[in-house]
């Protein structure tokens, strides 16, 4: 299904909101349309939210006022869309002056494209799909034939979550491990539907790690909760593990210690039936 066109001003909203300001050279540069044309979209948009927005006469451009950021957003996807239209550079591979929003380093994990294609024509037609893959118990690669359901980028690995004909249960397979992909006319083993672990919902309650000393924990109180004690995400049981991995918080606090470890989860004992044995 192709996605709809993302509003023109809910493009605006956007640049606005993260980047401060709306001008029409900024837009022009961006949008790839005329200056009558954006000073139009601008006009507009100042219209639709006279409260969000000031003429700054010695920038010319209009500027964000504190009653813009009072709107709620879902900031991830909002940030998302931005990166998207400024772009992000690569701080070893580009050096001008005029980007300020880089990358520290670049993205390793990057799936193989006839991977990702046909694992994305398995998922479209309900089919199963066969693969060479290699995993740190079983190195050597190994056939193994799937019905994938789901492609998901969890931490800095994309993976795909399938069910295994061969260990006949649902698991994650990492793209960067799969080789020789073949589509197989066989129909989906198991749909999506039957992934309990991937359709339980669960709530992670992320907290300061308790041996930081009072201001250390303020501080991670405000960078992470806003201030509040804690912080309580939703997350699928199935990727439950790698959520944890990512924002590298202390499932066990005899052993995970700060400043290694800064946050910790508060509910582990709900949360570790999903967790992955080692």
């Amino acid at each position: 299904m192709i996605k709809e066109p993302v509003p023109r001003s809910e493009l605006l909203k956007t640049l606005l909101l993260w980047g401060g300001r709306l001008g029409n050279a900024r837009l022009r540069e961006l949008l790839g349309m005329k200056v009558t044309r954006v000073s139009q979209l601008m006009s507009e948009f100042q219209s639709e939210h006279p409260t969000w927005v000031e003429w700054d006469s010695v920038a010319r451009s209009y500027r964000a006022t504190p009653a813009a950021y009072r709107t709620k957003i879902d900031t991830c996807s909002s940030l998302g869309r931005y990166l998207s239209l400024v772009g992000i550079s690569h701080a070893q591979s580009e050096s001008t002056r005029h980007r300020m929003i880089w990358s520290a380093f670049p993205d390793i994990s990057t799936p193989v494209p006839r991977v990702f294609a046909q694992i994305s024509e398995a998922i479209e037609l309900s089919k199963r799909i066969q693969i060479n893959y290699r995993s740190i118990s079983n190195p050597e690669p190994h056939r193994r034939e799937i019905s994938p359901h789901s492609i998901v980028r969890a931490g800095r690995r994309w993976h795909v979550r399938a069910f295994c004909s061969n260990r006949q249960e649902f698991r994650d397979f990492a793209l960067g491990r799969i080789d020789s992909p073949k589509l197989l006319p066989l129909s989906a083993a198991k749909p999506a539907d039957d992934d309990s672990a991937w359709n339980t919902q669960i709530q992670v309650r992320l907290i300061a790690h308790p041996k930081l000393n009072l201001a250390q924990q303020d501080m991670i109180r405000f960078e992470y909760f806003s201030g509040a004690a804690a912080r309580v995400e939703r997350c699928r049981a199935a990727m439950v593990s790698y959520f944890i991995q990512d924002v590298r918080a202390a499932t066990d606090l005899s052993k995970h210690s700060p400043p290694e470890y800064q946050l910790a989860i508060e509910n582990m004992e709900e949360l570790r039936p999903w967790m992955f044995t080692t």
